[in-house]
């Protein structure tokens, strides 16, 4: 099944599944969409609600944000640092168009005060240390899928497991995406990053790294690093679907107790997000020289003497994700619940469950 023009400038190229999807939409209510953040296996809305405790030691401060309004988890954390004072950290960026049960570290004294309609805020820890990125367990979603076709088929339709793209959200729906001002960074096409970046609304100078990073932040920079990476990622492991996941020669797994070893050693299959100290062998090592090639970069080019803070030295991601806890509820419309541990996106499975045509209309944004 050939996917849409969207999902191939994204480098989702393919699917897990054959056949047709169960079609429909998503998001046309932020309450379709809830994320509920886990922390040390607690859920951030019964966190909120008292109905489960969470620790009392350290000088950070622990808040949990309940968000029913569209906004992303960097315009939140921005007003509550601006409303209740300190700094404010977070585990993950969460969906806009979503809502959201979120947990956030506070640094310094703060006053507790209602944020803004639409946002509630409750203290309800300590710990000793901060939050960081990564550091949370995963989320846990609960999904309305309306439109969905109703034959009894849509049972066997869904499966927990689904290729583990960086998804929509990562790149952005429409031009200029993220990777492509990432690609320009990486070939120090400063001209060209600008220009994209004003077409996202940024104003900049841009005559150097160093500038760009005072104008615009090198979080934000690193994150379109980032973002070039990740589609990368999704070619190779677009690659790797359609030419079979059957084990090989070189293949990198990751075991139970979670180490990394080369196969035949049993494990699930992972794969390199490309970075300036990634190194392969066998089909991947192939497979990336190829992509690479095309792309007309090279690794070598993620690392950024000239600001080191946004160079990626590379990662390794599954191939396959799992959706655990899943649950499917049938009325006049689909809903389903699901954990997904962390860095894994919710719309990558529902892509493969409705395998929509147009990614767009159908609420992937």
């Amino acid at each position: 099944m050939r996917v849409p023009e969207l999902d191939e400038r994204l480098g989702m190229l393919t699917y897990l599944t054959e056949g047709g999807g169960i079609g429909g939409r998503i998001k046309e209510k932020l309450s379709d969409f809830i994320v509920d953040e886990v922390l040390m296996g607690k859920r951030a809305s019964r966190v909120l609600l008292g109905l489960e405790d969470f620790p009392s030691e350290g000088p950070y401060h622990y808040l949990v944000a309940a968000k029913f309004t569209k906004m992303g988890t960097r315009e939140l954390a921005s007003l509550i640092s601006r409303e209740l004072g300190g700094r404010v950290r977070y585990a993950g960026l969460k969906d806009a168009r979503a809502m959201t049960f979120q947990f956030f570290s506070l640094e310094g004294r703060f006053r507790l005060r209602e944020v803004r309609n639409g946002v509630w805020i409750r203290p309800v820890g300590r710990l000793p240390e901060p939050l960081s990125k990564g550091r949370n367990d995963g989320n846990h979603f609960t999904v309305v899928i309306r439109g969905a076709e109703s034959t009894p088929s849509i049972t066997a339709s869904i499966t927990g497991r689904f290729p583990n793209f960086f998804s929509y959200q990562r790149f952005g729906v429409r031009p200029p995406f993220n990777h492509d001002i990432g690609k320009a960074l990486l070939l120090r096409d400063l001209r060209s990053a600008t220009s994209m970046m004003a077409e996202q609304g940024y104003e900049t100078q841009g005559r150097s790294l160093r500038q760009l990073a005072s104008e615009v932040g090198v979080e934000m920079l690193r994150f379109y690093v980032h973002s070039y990476q990740s589609y990368l990622f999704n070619l190779l492991l677009s690659k790797r679907l359609m030419e079979g996941l059957d084990p090989r020669k070189g293949d990198l797994v990751i075991k139970e107790n979670g180490e990394v070893a080369l196969y035949p050693e049993d494990g699930e299959l992972v794969l390199p997000v490309p970075g300036a100290y990634t190194r392969v062998r066998g089909w991947t090592s192939e497979a990336l020289r190829d992509i690479l090639r095309e792309e007309g970069v090279s690794l070598d080019l993620f690392l950024f003497r000239e600001l080191p803070e946004i160079s990626a030295l590379g990662d390794l991601r599954a191939a396959l994700a799992r959706a655990e806890s899943l649950t499917l509820g049938r009325g006049s419309n689909v809903v389903l619940s699901f954990f997904l541990g962390r860095g894994v996106y919710a719309t990558s499975f529902l892509r493969e469950i409705i395998k929509p045509k147009d990614p767009i209309a159908q609420g992937f944004h």
